[in-house]
């Protein structure tokens, strides 16, 4: 076997439009949409949170502008990673290393508590009982490493296919909406108005607009097996950004104006659950209303394979730098993906999933609890560190232009800061009004920060040399 330092990933593998598939299936709108946006209405600003998706979606375009310019010099698959130690230091490297791996497994273990409540909701329909939620979740992460360790060709079309159902049966619906006039009150723009957009709840409905996009900065995990990187994921980065607040806003608005502003809330306080099933079948055939239960599911599947495939790719450029085991940065020797890494991923999830079935019964306090809220503020954390990192990384160089290197990153920085803030702030009422569970989650952060720094203060002392070349993709 050859020395990991010298394995790479399949360069010229995937196109953007391939990346954007990628993404698309990691965000997952489609869950996002069926299970926060009806939280948002009971819980939050109510129909405002339709503007909410349209501020993540501006201050992720802003944080795309300097994020695409610093990607365009760093290739490499630890994306937030890389960035960071190239553009402040090392140490920062590993800590937005551990801020971001941390976030996309808590995340991915929410799709699986989602998958597994719903396989279970299912076979009751079905046969009258079905299996323990975990026990469901078992049997998906038994699929999930084969789908991430084929080639990245055979995931895209997966991927991409699971994605435009997703975005095809969504779209049918808004157009049906805007075709038949709305519902009872007609087409309404009372969602956009400042009015409703800033009113009570507003924290809370920007917290579950935010995890929407949670995801679409995964593109630049893929730059070292996209064609032409240094134009294909800047291409896919803004793509994915704008496909997503599309979706997400222009769904949210449809369901609003189908119900009407007025009953809306009314029927999400009643049944959060039915929100979406209730009303989709009065606009689209019956047979593509039943179709969106199916898609529930395999949006979820979609997501969790996506997020495999990110932590994976982590795990890889963290074991090629030398700054964790360097097994994980063994490719499979057909496949050409980093086939340990993904093991290693998947046997954490089997473990948590098997701990978590032992002591909690119900897996939506898990997806839409402190666990997400975990990974919504670890991945924002991430994405702060990243902005500071292309200032950092522009500032001795002449390159990249103001607006991209300067402006925007600073942009990006002060209103994700403002954003951490908000997130921080609404902790109880995302943990379900639990006060210790919001203390864990500000220590957990906390011990990332302190861990990731004093490894990094370790391996600079133990071997320098393996310290300076952190986030350099092994050269």
């Amino acid at each position: 076997m050859s020395d990991t330092s010298t394995q790479r990933l399949k360069a010229g593998a995937v196109g953007w439009v391939q990346i954007l598939a990628f993404v698309f299936a990691t965000t997952g709108p489609m869950v996002g949409l069926l299970g926060g946006v009806p939280v948002a209405f009971a819980l939050g600003n109510g129909i405002g949170i339709v503007g909410c998706f349209l501020l993540a979606g501006a201050v992720y375009l802003v944080f795309n502008i300097g994020f695409a310019a610093l990607a365009r010099h760093v290739v490499d698959a630890g994306a937030f990673y890389a960035c960071v130690a190239r553009g402040l230091s090392p140490s920062a490297g590993l800590v937005a290393a551990g801020l971001a791996v941390s976030a996309y497994m808590a995340l991915q273990l929410c799709c699986y508590a989602m998958i597994g409540f719903f396989m279970e909701q299912l076979g009751q329909r079905l046969w009258g009982e079905g299996l323990p939620w975990w026990f469901c979740a078992l049997l998906v992460s038994a699929v999930v490493p084969f789908c991430s360790q084929r080639n990245l060709a055979f995931a895209a079309w997966l991927l991409g296919l699971l994605a435009l159902a997703e975005f095809a049966i969504m779209a049918a619906f808004v157009v049906s909406v805007l075709a038949q006039g709305g519902g009872p009150e007609g087409l309404s723009a009372q969602p956009f108005a400042p009015s409703q957009v800033f009113s009570a709840g507003f924290g809370a409905s920007m917290v579950f607009a935010i995890a929407s996009f949670c995801g679409c900065e995964t593109a630049a995990v893929y730059a070292e097996e996209a064609r032409s990187p240094q134009r294909t994921v800047p291409r896919a980065l803004y793509a994915a950004v704008l496909a997503i607040a599309t979706t997400t806003t222009a769904a949210a608005w449809a369901l609003i104006s189908a119900y009407g502003p007025h009953r809306v809330v009314e029927a999400a306080l009643r049944d959060p659950g039915r929100l979406w099933f209730s009303m989709v079948p009065y606009f689209v055939p019956p047979g593509l209303a039943e179709a969106m239960s199916g898609l529930l599911l395999t949006s979820l599947f979609a997501a969790i394979v996506g997020m495999q495939n990110v932590v994976s790719r982590y795990l890889y450029a963290l074991g090629r730098d030398g700054a964790i085991r360097a097994e994980l940065a063994q490719m499979h020797p057909v496949q050409e993906t980093p086939y340990v890494a993904n093991l290693a991923q998947a046997t954490v999830s089997v473990l948590l999933l098997s701990a978590l079935g032992l002591v909690e019964q119900d897996p939506l306090r898990i997806a839409i609890g402190a666990t997400s809220a975990f990974g919504a503020i670890a991945l924002v954390c991430a994405q702060i560190l990243t902005s500071l990192a292309v200032i950092g990384f522009f500032r001795a160089r002449s390159d990249g232009g103001v607006l991209a290197t300067r402006v925007a990153p600073a942009l990006s920085a002060a209103a994700l800061s403002a954003l951490l803030a908000t997130m921080l702030a609404n902790l109880p009422l995302l943990t379900g009004g639990s006060g210790a569970a919001a203390w864990t989650i500000a220590i957990a952060l906390l011990a990332i920060v302190m861990l990731g720094a004093a490894y990094a203060a370790a391996l600079k002392r133990r071997a320098p040399a393996v310290y300076a070349a952190l986030g350099r993709g092994g050269r």
